[in-house]
């Protein structure tokens, strides 16, 4: 076993002949990560499928262990494993693993497709290509029996037909809906079950039709105003037990804004002296009186068989019910209701024949084809695994390729050009606030960036960590292009960004940088309270003047007083300043040059030294670990970076050696003026230090 250092953590070597291996010796505590989210990684969508085998999103350590155990199991030779060969040599799968032989089978089942009966290996995209036929067929493996997979039997064909409308089907893999074989069994029993439910319900019957033929119709009347009939029967119990409690019951609401909507809210009709309902008459409710004639002659007239009634007790409503029981019990106990809509001529050859016989030969078919289905997938699988597990495994258990130059990992998305540098180290995040929750745990200068692409396509976000230079002009809104993987470009614009040092140069200014804006700040608040006092002094005296008063004095060290004293206050620091260079410059004249270039290093030291130290240990602290694990990694080992990664991740281009007028060269130039100018400075110093007298 051989690890490498990369970003101060030690990783497992895998690049060694047979370090695959030792994967599954090495501690899960040990690898760089043992989880992560299935679409973090660009790789062909069925291999990651495969690899997540609970079918969560994640790819946890133990499945990749189970993915590998069961790969070295299956082949006799990994040597090539990995390789971009585009086939698998068939001498390569074990005889003695248990999915060997099969596999075996399958792949001649697979080349005698393709027209290669007599190949030594197996390929990928013959395996798909036998794949889609066997998906593209009626019978494809799926469970589920389309109306197609009939053939010429159009009465099977119509069955199906009928099942899918009935049960809602089940939506095969080509889109179109079919059914499943609990489906049929359902439809099956529901044809049956409806039609001898349907066979009670006779007109012959007076258990279920009391009333012949009239039944149907009767019912639908009584059922559509039964809620009113009892309503009145109950007020009209109350009008004998309370008369002037109920009376408010009976007479229409006078807060109807009109007279339709007040007798909409009264009973059906006033009860008579003797409680009875009256169906014709000045007691019927006037808009009801349509309702009252239905009842008499439709429901009450039939039901009790009288002709035209003029009213009805409470008795005759209870016989009514009773005379109506055994058809509502009866409807209440309908079966098979999913066939109801169904053409009812087509249901007693559907009860009478073998449908769901024939169904499920087909389905045993289907089933016989999944089981093929099932070994052609088993077989891609090995594929997949032998052309893809090294490297995914090379972004997983160990991060090599992530720190390697030149090479982009798996999970990477592209680069961006921003601001003049490349930035090469881009990953999709799925949601910004979350992922920036825990980015800032890093201490890494990170930017959130849209990426925008064509019109009409849906864009995403990636987050980008700066690791050299410093911030420059890197700000919110700021625009860019953005480099996938393929080369292709996009405009990308800055959402947010997580402020941190970049750099050391950053980290040792940004305390100053911090002091000179907040005097910047408490100097441009004095400067605009002054001049807000003097604006305000100066309006008084004028106002004052148009009006022909006295001019009222500015308050007590306000206006042009109060700023002539905030100036004089400037005047004593300055000269204070003055004086403490004066005693500084005397005792340094006193010094010898040993001692003044200790003191010089000396107070460097002092001033600096802390500045430096917090600045280095910040950059030491940095991790690029919270980048993955805000896009929902499980990271084992930190991710700190060295100056080699930081110039790797972020990159700024020189200009060309031979040409004029560069930064470099004019920095150059500058650097010797600088130079120079500092000698004559020195030796000026020397002379005024040596002659205090000539100087005074």
């Amino acid at each position: 076993m051989k690890f490498d250092k990369y970003g101060k953590a030690y990783h497992l070597d895998l690049s060694q002949p047979g370090a695959i291996r030792e994967v599954l010796e090495l501690d899960d505590s040990l690898w760089a990560a043992v989880s992560a989210p299935t679409a973090a990684f660009n790789c062909d969508a069925a291999f990651l499928r495969y690899l997540d085998s609970d079918g969560n999103g994640r790819m946890r350590s133990d499945e990749i262990r189970a993915a590998l155990e069961w790969t070295l199991e299956t082949l006799a030779d990994d040597s090539r494993i990995g390789s971009d060969d585009a086939g698998l040599a068939l001498c390569a799968v074990s005889k003695t693993s248990p999915a060997g032989p099969g596999l075996l089978v399958t792949a001649a089942y697979v080349n005698e497709q393709a027209g290669r009966p007599d190949a030594t290996d197996v390929r990928l995209c013959d395996v798909r290509a036998a794949m889609s036929e066997l998906r593209g067929k009626p019978l494809n493996g799926d469970g589920v029996l389309v109306p197609a997979a009939a053939g010429g039997d159009g009465e099977l064909h119509e069955w199906i037909d009928g099942a899918v409308a009935a049960t809602g089907g089940t939506e095969d893999l080509s889109g179109v809906r079919g059914i499943t074989s609990a489906q049929i069994s359902e439809f099956d029993a529901a044809v049956k079950a409806y039609l001898e439910w349907k066979g009670k319900g006779s007109a012959d019957n007076p258990e279920t039709m009391p009333l012949g033929a009239d039944t149907p119709a009767v019912y639908n009347l009584f059922v559509r105003h039964k809620d009113a009939i009892d309503r009145f029967f109950l007020l009209a119990d109350f009008q004998r037990y309370d008369p002037a409690g109920a009376e408010k019951f009976l007479l229409p609401d006078a807060a109807g804004e009109t007279a339709d909507a007040a007798l909409a809210s009264s009973p059906l009709a006033r009860p008579l002296p003797d409680g009875s309902l009256p169906l014709t008459g000045p007691c019927v409710n006037p808009i009801m009186r349509e309702v009252a004639s239905a009842l008499r002659d439709g429901l009450f007239g039939r039901a009790l068989r009288i002709e035209a009634p003029e009213s009805v007790g409470e008795d005759d409503w209870r016989k009514v019910k009773a005379v109506l029981s055994g058809h509502e019990k009866w409807l209440a106990a309908k079966a098979g209701q999913i066939v109801e809509t169904l053409p009812p001529e087509k249901l007693p050859a559907w009860a009478d024949g073998d449908f769901a016989v024939r169904a499920a030969k087909l389905q045993a078919e289907d089933e016989t084809v999944a089981k093929r289905v099932a070994a052609i997938s088993d077989l891609e699988k090995l594929l997949l695994f032998h052309r893809h597990l090294p490297r995914l495994l090379a972004n997983y258990v160990s991060l090599g390729e992530f720190y390697r130059p030149g090479e982009t990992s798996l999970f990477e998305r592209g680069r961006l050009l921003l601001d003049g540098r490349w930035f090469n180290l881009a990953i999709e995040v799925p949601n910004e606030a979350s992922h920036a929750a825990v980015a800032k745990n890093g201490g890494l200068f990170t930017m959130y960036c849209r990426v925008e692409p064509s019109p009409g396509a849906p864009g995403f976000t990636v987050v980008v960590p700066a690791t050299a230079g410093t911030r420059g002009n890197i700000a919110v809104g700021k625009r860019g292009v953005f480099f996938d993987l393929a080369g292709q470009e996009y405009d990308a614009v800055v959402t947010s960004l997580i402020e941190a040092p970049i750099s050391l140069r950053e980290a040792i200014l940004s305390p100053f940088q911090n002091i000179a804006k907040a005097v910047m700040d408490k100097i441009e608040g004095m400067s605009a309270a002054a001049q807000a006092k003097i604006e305000s002094a100066g309006i008084g005296l004028t106002d004052a003047a148009a009006e022909g008063k006295a001019p009222v004095p500015p308050p007590q060290g306000g206006g042009a007083a109060g700023a002539v004293g905030m100036f004089a206050g400037v005047s004593v620091a300055v000269a204070a300043l003055g004086s403490a260079f004066a005693f500084i410059a005397k005792s340094v004249s006193g010094m010898s040059w040993t001692a003044r270039a200790v003191s010089l290093v000396a107070l460097i030291a002092v001033v600096f030294g802390p500045i430096i130290l917090a600045g280095v240990l910040k950059l030491m602290r940095q991790d690029m670990g919270p980048i993955l694990e805000g896009c929902g990694w499980a990271v084992m080992k930190s991710m700190r970076l060295t100056k080699a990664l930081r110039k790797q991740f972020t990159e700024a281009k020189a200009y060309p050696k031979n040409a004029a007028g560069t930064p470099e060269k004019r920095c150059a130039r500058a650097a010797l003026v600088a130079l120079i100018l500092a000698a004559i400075f020195a030796v000026a110093l020397k002379f005024a230090l040596r002659c205090p007298g000539a100087c005074s």
